[in-house]
């Protein structure tokens, strides 16, 4: 660990002899008595912050003075949560994330293509930082079908209810040579355009072989850019076959250089988790760069006419038809309302109740492994929990309720680690996941007593409770747990930037 620089020594004007005394330095923000968390150095004490210029720029017992004050007595200090795993990429998304304690939210498993377009419209619109990868479905949507993303803050960026119609020529089929060819360059470019790595949905994917995953692989191996990867189905939902695609994975990124991180192990380990998370694990210590994310529910969630539910679903997911929620009326689903659903509305998403409650634990609470949302699209107000509750969720039920890990390490899998996973292609993320002086200021002040997750599967909009403040580049986008209207401070975080 790197010692932390908790205070900056400030330059002072020479004064009159009369008054042979330091004027107090000004701040645009000052954040009084909170406690002040750092988790790369694990310092954790009672300081007050000055913030300058969207940069932490003192960390200090002494008193300071500054433009807007903050009391944060009782509060922690943290760096704003950074989510990895984010398909909420749109304005009201953006603020429920943001009142979870949400700074910068990127989505890396699914991606987009075109990358530009992405990033023009949400420039000096969000109130968090936001970022995609290069997503590989978007790439096969376009080969195949000449379909390009569509989107705006106001409505999801991917369309599954347009999209699902033709999946058989984009999910299904195998590519041809030439459209390999021009699928690696279309990745390449979109790499080159900002696209922090790769985003790989090999489950929704069933036509993208292990060779073109292979291929893929070396190309981000040859271009030093991070994979992010949605492992593809399991043939049966048995520790066996659920560790294949884990081995899958490592395997190829032990033999291209390219970085590798598994989403939502969770909802991909099942039963298995223990061996999976063991094998990641040896891999690291091994030098495959590996890492993996869970969210904390027992419950997953996806289109219901996605390629997830081929034939043979209930094998393969562990799953049954009364497993599946329909969020727009609550009911369980049977034979007959699951086809009917899946024929009438396929790009409607479900929830899927069926992840061990001990996977989502064991996941939680192992070292290394990061916490990411999977933040879905609400539609309707009806969806999954975890879009808006994930991280507040952590740090009421698995911190302070389950004792399943301490404080500083849950910080570290929301903040340092996320941040850290980044830092080799994007030189911005070393500046975040920090509470250090000459970080960005993206921080978030919580209540450890009472900071809870209050959206559930019949109310899943409902915001977190506890977290009265989160800056975004010295802005106040929360404000005594209310949302400020006027503010958007967010950036754009990218490849090469």
């Amino acid at each position: 660990m790197r010692g932390t620089i908790w205070g900056l020594l400030a330059s002072c004007l020479l004064l009159p002899a009369a008054a042979p005394f330091a004027a107090p330095a000004s701040y645009d923000l000052v954040i009084l008595h909170g406690r002040v968390m750092d988790p790369e150095t694990g310092a954790d004490r009672i300081a007050n912050v000055g913030v300058r210029a969207g940069k932490i720029a003192a960390i200090s017992d002494d008193a300071l003075q500054g433009a807007r004050t903050i009391d944060a007595k009782g509060l922690v200090v943290a760096p704003g949560f950074i989510d990895l795993h984010s398909h909420a990429q749109y304005a009201f998304g953006y603020d429920q994330q943001a009142q979870d304690g949400v700074t910068t939210s990127l989505e890396l498993e699914e991606g987009v293509y075109p990358i530009a377009p992405f990033y023009a419209v949400r420039q000096g619109k969000t109130r968090i930082n936001f970022g995609a990868s290069v997503g590989l479905q978007s790439i096969r949507v376009k080969i195949k079908t000449g379909i390009d993303e569509e989107g705006s803050l106001d409505a999801p960026f991917n369309s599954w209810g347009k999209i699902l119609p033709r999946k058989a020529e984009w999910a299904e089929q195998k590519l041809s040579p030439a459209e390999r060819e021009r699928e690696r360059a279309m990745f390449a470019e979109g790499f080159a355009a900002g696209g922090l790595g790769i985003g790989v949905l090999s489950e929704y994917l069933p036509g993208a072989g292990r060779d073109e995953i292979y291929l893929l692989m070396k190309e981000a191996g040859r271009l030093h850019a991070p994979v992010f990867v949605h492992a593809r189905a399991a043939a049966l939902a048995d520790a066996d076959n659920l560790m294949t695609p884990v081995q899958e994975l490592i395997a190829d990124a032990a033999a291209t250089g390219a970085p590798v991180h598994l989403c939502h192990i969770g909802s991909k380990a099942l039963s298995a988790i223990g061996m999976v998370l063991d094998m990641i694990d040896g891999a690291h210590s091994r030098g495959v760069d590996v890492t993996t994310e869970v969210y904390p529910y027992d419950a997953s969630s996806t289109a219901i006419g996605s390629a997830l539910f081929n034939p043979g679903w209930q094998e393969r997911l562990a799953a049954k038809y009364e497993d599946i929620e329909w969020p727009p009326t609550g009911e369980r689903l049977n034979a007959e309302s699951f086809a009917r659903y899946r024929a009438q509305q396929p790009g409607m998403a479900i929830v899927n109740h069926r992840i061990p409650e001990s996977t989502v634990t064991a996941a939680v609470a192992h070292p290394g492994v990061m916490i990411a949302s999977d933040a879905i699209v609400y539609i309707e107000g009806k969806g999954h929990p975890r879009a808006t509750g994930t991280f507040a969720r952590v740090l009421g039920v698995y911190v302070r309720e389950k004792h399943a890990l301490s404080l500083m390490d849950a910080l570290g899998k929301m903040t340092y680690l996320p941040a850290h996973r980044l830092e080799a292609i994007s030189p911005a993320m070393h500046r975040k996941g920090r509470v250090q002086v000459g970080a960005d200021a993206d921080l978030t002040l919580f209540d450890p007593m009472t900071v809870t997750d209050r959206a559930t599967y019949q109310s899943p909009t409902l915001t977190s409770a506890g977290i009265p403040y989160v800056i975004v580049g010295g802005v106040p986008v929360v404000d005594r747990g209310k949302i400020v209207p006027a503010a958007y401070p967010g950036k754009g975080v990218k490849s090469g930037a």
